[in-house]
Formats: structure tokens, sequence, C-alpha cells
């Protein structure tokens, strides 16, 4: 049994009947099962972390040219903003990935992987961008090792995104033919 979803979950091999298919295009719901606990972890240590976010939002403060007064206002503002932001976000966040993976679970879409595989290529870039810009200088280690782990738990995801995708692929060329 675990071999054959390991053989699913593999996006070089190509699903030869319409059970692997089925099986293929379901490894996405795990995938976004994991997204929602990483979600969900790394919410909760940012909320016990609050420092974290201010060294980000110093650097993107400092960033933008703001000046001593500005950077005040605006703190202080994202300072009582900020952890109701992020409890709400990760609990938004946590509900559309439980239901995403229980819609790919039931109906085996195309649309789902894709769209995920797409939003981790943007999540990429975005981090890129914000390493080469200085966003994470001077924060925590453990904001680092944070930010690894969830990387590495986003490659399997993604990996498992696209075997989702090629098995949505060849159920629905499977379901066309006669």
């Amino acid at each position: 049994m675990l071999e054959s979803w390991l053989r699913a979950a593999n996006p070089f091999n190509r699903p030869r009947a319409m059970a692997e298919a089925q099986r293929s295009a379901q490894t996405a719901s795990f995938g976004l099962i994991a997204s929602a606990a990483t979600s969900l972890a790394t919410a909760g240590l940012m909320a016990l972390h609050p420092e974290w976010i201010g060294t980000i939002m110093a650097n993107q403060y400092a960033r933008m040219g703001m000046s001593g007064e500005m950077q005040q206002t605006q703190q202080a503002m994202m300072a009582t903003i900020m952890p109701w932001a992020m409890v709400g976000g990760s609990v938004v966040t946590v509900a559309i990935c439980l239901v995403l993976a229980w819609v790919q679970w039931k109906f085996m879409t195309r649309a789902i992987p894709i769209i995920l595989l797409i939003l981790i290529g943007y999540s990429a870039v975005t981090g890129v961008v914000g390493l080469s810009t200085g966003q994470y200088h001077g924060v925590a280690s453990g904001f680092v090792t944070m930010t690894a782990l969830s990387w590495a738990v986003q490659l399997v995801c993604g990996v498992l995104y696209a075997a989702a995708f090629r098995g949505a692929l060849v159920l629905h060329r499977l379901k066309q033919e006669p």
C-alpha cells in the first residue's frame, strides 16, 4: 500500500491506469495538509517572537527612507494590527488549505495543483527578493531556522503538487477515452 502511494507521489512516474492516476492526483491533499500544519506552526512561532516582525519591519522602513517620527508612528500602528492579522491570516490559510485538500481528494482537479505550484514559485521569487534587498538582515537565528524548515516542507509539497498535476492530467485523458 505504501509503495503505491510513493509511486503516486513521484512526479516522474507516469500513472499506468485509472487507479494510479487517481492516487497520484490525490497526493496534493497531503501537501495541502502539510502546508496547513506549517502555516500554523509558523504563525505560532511568529506570535511568540514579535521581535522578528519588528526587525523585518524596521528594515523595510529604513529601505523606504522614512523619518524617525514616521517610523515610530508606523511601528505603533503595526504593533496593534500585526498580532490580529497574523492570527486571522493563519486561521484563514489553514481553513483554505484544508478545504482545498478535501476538494482535491474528492474531485482530483488539475487546477488546484497548478495554482499551488504557481504560488510556490511566486513565494520563492519574493523570498529571493527579500534576501537580496536585506529585508531579513539582523533577524534572530530562530527565524532563519523556521524559514529553512518551512521551505523544506514547501519543497516536498511542490513535488507532491507536481505529481498531483501529472496524475490529474492523465486522469482527465483517461476519462475522455471511450
